[in-house]
C-alpha cells in the first residue's frame, strides 16, 4: 500500500485529522527534548495533541528536531516533523492569523495528562496513542518511502523482494535495561521460541531483525537455527561504521554501566538527522511482515504495534491478519 497517502479509518486519528485541521484554533508549541528515541518523541507529539485540544489549541513541533535529515528537509517547514509527516503540519489554507504571541508549550517533561476529558474518559491510552500514530503515518514521505526502497535490495538481497511470510522480531536493549531491568530476563531464546509458535513449519522461516543492538544481533543469528533466513536491520548494517567510531572514541557516550544510555539520539545529532530517516526507513520496511514479536515497553515495538493494528490490518486486504507476540506489554 501506498503510505503517502493513506486513508484514515480510527475514530482516534480522525479525532486527531480533524483537530490539526482545524484552523480556527491557534497554535501552541512543542519543543522536542532532543535527547530520547524517536519513537519517544512521537509518542510524546500525540500527548501534546491531548493537552493542547483541552485548552483549544492545536500544535505545531518546533525547530530543532535532531532526527531531520537535512538533505531531504528543507528550511520551508514551519512545524518541526513536518518534513516527515505532511499531515501533522497546519493545511496551507490555515493564515498566518493562527499564530499568536508567547504561544503556550504544551509538553513538559514530567508534565503527565492533561487532557482527562479526551483521555481516558472518551479514548483509552493504547486507542489514542495508535490513532495519533495512524494519523502520522497515513502520510509518510516521499523521501522516507524513497529511503526504504533503496534499502529493501539490501535487506532482502538481490531484488528486494519480501518473503510472504515474514515475521518482524524486535530486540529492545540499550538504556532500556537501564530503566527496565526486567528486559534482561528476556533471554534471545524467548525471542527464538516466539518466532517458532508463530511460522508456518511448511514454509522457510524468514525473520526480519529489527534492533540496533550489535549484541542483541550477534546472539540471535547465532542461536537461531540455521535454516533460517536472518534479514538485518537497515539502521545497524548502515550506520555501524560511524555508530563504532562514535562509541569507541567518546568517553562520554555510552552509560557509565556499559549500556548505551541515550546512544541513538547522539548518534541521530553526529550524522546530522541521516539516522531519523533510516529509521522510518526500517520502520516501513518492518511493517511488511504479518507476524511480530514485540516487547511493547518499548516505543518501537509499540510504534510497531500501534501500525499493525491500524495502517497494517486495514490496507493489506481482505480477511488480512496479523499477529503478535509481545513478550514484555507496556503503554504510556
Amino acid at each position: 500500500f501506498v503510505w503517502t497517502n493513506l486513508p484514515i479509518q480510527s475514530e482516534a486519528a480522525i479525532f486527531f485529522r480533524q483537530h490539526q485541521n482545524n484552523c480556527t484554533l491557534p497554535l501552541a508549541q512543542i519543543p522536542f527534548r532532543n535527547r530520547f528515541g524517536l519513537g519517544s518523541d512521537l509518542h510524546v507529539w500525540t500527548q501534546a495533541v491531548c493537552n493542547a485540544a483541552s485548552l483549544g489549541y492545536r500544535v505545531e513541533a518546533t525547530d530543532p528536531w535532531i532526527w531531520l535529515d537535512p538533505t531531504v528537509c528543507s528550511s520551508n517547514y514551519t512545524d518541526a516533523i513536518g518534513c516527515y509527516f505532511a499531515k501533522a503540519t497546519a493545511p496551507a489554507s490555515c493564515s498566518s492569523s493562527s499564530r499568536i504571541d508567547q504561544p503556550p508549550i504544551v509538553w513538559k517533561a514530567r508534565q503527565g495528562y492533561n487532557c482527562e476529558e479526551i483521555m481516558p474518559k472518551k479514548y483509552n491510552v493504547s486507542d489514542f496513542r495508535a490513532g495519533g500514530i495512524e494519523f502520522l503515518f497515513s502520510s509518510v514521505s516521499p523521501a522516507i518511502v524513497e529511503e526504504a526502497e533503496r534499502l529493501l535490495p539490501k535487506v532482502f538481497p538481490p531484488d528486494g523482494i519480501v518473503p510472504p511470510n515474514l515475521i518482524t522480531v524486535q530486540i529492545r536493549r540499550g538504556d532500556k535495561l537501564v530503566e527496565d531491568k526486567s528486559l534482561k530476563k528476556l533471554s534471545i531464546q524467548t525471542f527464538i521460541d516466539s518466532v517458532r509458535k508463530l511460522a508456518n513449519p511448511h514454509l522457510p522461516i524468514h525473520v526480519f531483525l529489527a534492533t540496533e543492538d550489535k549484541g542483541a544481533m550477534e546472539e540471535f543469528q547465532q542461536n537461531a537455527p540455521s535454516d533460517w533466513t536472518i534479514h538485518l536491520d537497515p539502521y545497524h548494517t548502515e550506520l555501524k561504521a560511524l555508530k563504532d567510531s562514535i562509541v569507541t572514541s567518546d568517553q562520554n557516550f555510552s552509560h557509565s554501566k556499559g549500556n548505551n544510555y541515550n546512544e541513538n539520539p547522539r548518534l541521530s545529532v553526529a550524522t546530522k538527522g541521516k539516522s531519523g530517516l533510516i529509521s522510518l526507513a526500517s520502520m516501513l520496511i518492518s511493517m511488511e511482515a504479518n507476524s511480530y514479536v514485540l516487547t511493547t515497553t518499548s516505543n518501537w515495538s509499540r510504534l510497531m504495534n500501534e501500525l499493525r493494528k491500524t495502517i497494517v490490518e486495514d490496507n493489506c486486504g481482505v480477511d488480512c491478519r496479523t499477529r503478535v507476540i509481545d513478550l514484555k506489554p507496556g503503554e504510556w
